[in-house]
């Protein structure tokens, strides 16, 4: 095993300022991350598995306890947006219990309506 300094979103913002969009893919770690931030963003985006339903649930709620309601699904690889308008999150979490386990895996997207949509 190898020993690294971990830090939160929190303490990077801090150091660097606030980021226009985050890329969270920490296999399976992107709610801890989400915990390490304290305060909305423009955008982020972080990986789910099918595997790992209700830690992408969690994830949505933390974005919405954030103040982050605006979100996106793309599936796989794919780099292309699901819904041409940014959805709430019941109906991104009611797509994410249809979808069947052979769809893997995906990014969801979260924007903030407090900031201007790119």
């Amino acid at each position: 095993s190898v020993k690294v300094q971990a830090r939160t979103l929190d303490d990077l913002i801090a150091q660097y300022g606030v980021p226009a969009f985050i890329k969270i893919d920490v296999e399976g770690a992107e709610y801890d991350v989400l915990c390490g931030l304290s305060q909305a963003v423009a955008a982020l985006s972080f990986e789910f598995t099918m595997i790992q339903r209700e830690l992408a649930h969690d994830c949505v709620d933390r974005c919405m306890a954030l103040g982050m309601t605006e979100f996106n699904l793309s599936m796989g690889e794919s780099h292309r947006l699901e819904y041409e308008h940014w959805i709430d999150a019941s109906q991104l979490k009611a797509r994410l219990d249809e979808l069947p386990e052979h769809a893997n895996s995906g990014d969801i997207y979260v924007r903030s309506s407090n900031h201007p949509p790119n």
